[in-house]
């Protein structure tokens, strides 16, 4: 007798499961939201094959090669923002070797254009560095 009083109440439940939530009229002194569960019915995307070749990587920017461009150090118009005037660009320098680019000095550095990089100094493309030598004496 205890098992069919369990049966039954199981199927009750199961059978309450596939129900709608009650809607409770809102009322102009509090907000309520409403949110359903997906029901036992619904059925999840299948998952993906396995694949036997590896998926393709991007390569690491540290192996990409650089771009070497010379031209004057100055001061930006912020602190501590160095900019490099190549006669037909200006490039906002970051990493820079700060014992060889100073205002006035004639560098080559070899780095990568990065336009879309967030800087303060509102100068210049920005140009991560990644050598950095004077030219001449």
């Amino acid at each position: 007798m205890r098992g069919l009083a369990v049966l039954v109440t199981c199927l009750t439940l199961a059978g309450c499961a596939n129900q709608p939530p009650a809607q409770v009229p809102p009322s102009e002194t509090s907000v309520t939201s409403s949110v359903t569960a997906p029901t036992a019915s619904a059925s999840l995307p299948a998952p993906l094959p396995p694949t036997s070749t590896p998926l393709p990587t991007t390569p690491s920017r540290a192996l990409e090669p650089g771009v070497t461009v010379r031209g004057t150090v100055s001061a930006g118009v912020e602190n501590g923002c160095l900019l490099l005037d190549t006669g037909t660009a200006q490039y906002l320098l970051l990493g820079a070797d700060p014992a060889i680019a100073v205002a006035g000095a004639v560098v080559e550095v070899t780095g990568r254009a990065e336009p879309g990089a967030m800087t303060t100094c509102q100068q210049g493309t920005p140009f991560q560095v990644t050598r950095t030598s004077r030219v001449g004496g």
